[in-house]
């Protein structure tokens, strides 16, 4: 027979376990999540950057917004013989015709009008995703992430 304080002593320690393996869970899910929160934040601002390089050095608009186009839809696995690839291109191109114009537009006096083309990119960015999500049931390919798995080699040939 052990003594009672012992008994006390091993269930309040039962109950240890038990709290910090479900903080322990709690917390790991956290990570996962914010992981992925941080993943996709770096993907949709590489995507954009991309868009911009791709743009800051070609003024006209339409030859512009073409430019960027291609440069994600390449990224993103997308081909004109996919269906659905001029539906993609079409709102893909709201974004990139954004960035044409933050890029290459007259210097606005006004401070108000400054901002707003740099602001509409990223409303139009959340618009593309949305849609796309809708259209396909999944999100743009750009932002998901890579299987581990996946061969990825080191010298483009």
């Amino acid at each position: 027979m052990t003594a009672a304080y012992l008994d006390r002593l091993i269930a309040a320690a039962g109950i240890a376990d038990r709290a910090e393996a479900e903080f322990r869970q709690y917390a790991e899910r956290r990570i996962e999540i914010m992981t992925a929160a941080r993943v996709r934040a770096h993907r949709r601002y590489h995507l954009v950057s991309d868009m911009v390089e791709s743009a800051r050095a070609i003024v006209e608009r339409p030859a512009c917004i073409a430019a960027q186009i291609g440069c994600v839809l390449v990224q993103a696995g997308w081909s004109e013989n996919d269906a659905g690839y001029g539906e993609v291109y079409e709102r893909l191109g709201g974004v990139a015709a954004l960035i044409h114009d933050d890029l290459h537009r007259e210097p606005c006096a006004v401070q108000s009008c400054a901002d707003q083309p740099s602001i509409g990119v990223l409303a139009a960015l959340a618009t593309f995703e949305a849609w796309y999500c809708e259209r396909f049931g999944t999100e743009f390919p750009v932002l998901l992430p890579r299987s581990p798995n996946a061969f990825q080699p080191l010298v483009d040939f």
